[in-house]
């Protein structure tokens, strides 16, 4: 067995006067720290343990919703096969509809996306070259040139949602109305589980990413931990503050001297 540091014995001094002198009225001045570095430590780790617990109940949250939608698909399809002709005779036009909404709300988003970036442009060339008027001009244009494209985008997708929810909305007494509503309602689940499934991966991916920063708060709150605890034996070894326990270890550490 080898033998022990001198480091190893300050450090192993420091957490056993930890144990033994912290209730103590005349407890040596590094005690504080060591206490303060601790208070530090298990709030960094209850701070991770949130940010786990809420992975967690998002996770299962997010589960529940999958099974859910999965229960209730079964049964509005079974709905659909038992008035399967109704449902031909729309589901052409409903499919070709969807297409077109889904292929418009992708560049949607990526008009925004394009939008946040002249602005961010825009902002930055009124602060840096608010002499260059023309080019200024010019960036407030291409401004009003994006939010124009986005509203007309905007105003085609509700056309296009007015129309499929025409479609799918059958009229008083018409046959096979249940089949037609079965369709409808699958669609909409479509549309829910898509958005569901984005927040889910955006708010899972953020909990990460705060989880992994908290994982070097910690780490770094246990190295500020073992600095005080050393610190706190090197002060109790050289005071060689009267105690049995502490008394043993002050002979080891003269030996490693």
């Amino acid at each position: 067995m080898g033998k022990d540091s001198y480091d190893d014995l300050i450090f192993q001094l420091g957490d056993l006067a930890r144990e033994r002198l912290a209730n103590k009225a005349n407890r040596p001045r590094a005690m504080e720290r060591v206490l303060k570095a601790e208070e530090a430590l298990l709030a960094r780790r209850e701070e991770m343990e949130e940010l786990e617990r809420q992975m967690n109940d998002e996770d299962g949250g997010y589960r529940d919703f999958q099974a859910q939608q999965e229960a209730e698909r079964l049964e509005q399809q079974e709905i659909v096969k038992k008035w399967r002709r109704a449902v031909e005779g729309i589901e052409g036009r409903t499919k070709n509809l969807r297409k077109k909404m889904s292929t418009q709300r992708a560049t949607l988003r990526y008009q925004k996306e394009a939008l946040k970036k002249a602005e961010e442009r825009h902002k930055d060339l009124e602060m840096t070259q608010h002499h260059e008027e023309a080019k200024i001009a010019l960036s407030r244009e291409n401004l009003k040139k994006f939010r124009l494209a986005q509203m007309r985008m905007q105003r085609d997708i509700e056309e296009l949602e007015a129309e499929l929810e025409t479609i799918l909305t059958p009229r008083p007494g018409q046959p096979g109305a249940a089949g037609i509503l079965a369709h409808k309602r699958l669609m909409e689940m479509e549309d829910e589980a898509e958005a569901r499934k984005e927040e889910h991966d955006q708010l899972m991916a953020e909990l990460d990413a705060q989880l992994a920063a908290k994982d070097q708060e910690v780490a770094a709150a246990e190295d500020y931990l073992d600095q005080a605890a050393y610190i706190l034996g090197e002060e109790v070894y050289s005071q060689r503050i009267p105690d049995p326990a502490l008394a043993a270890l002050y002979l080891r550490v003269d030996k490693a001297s």
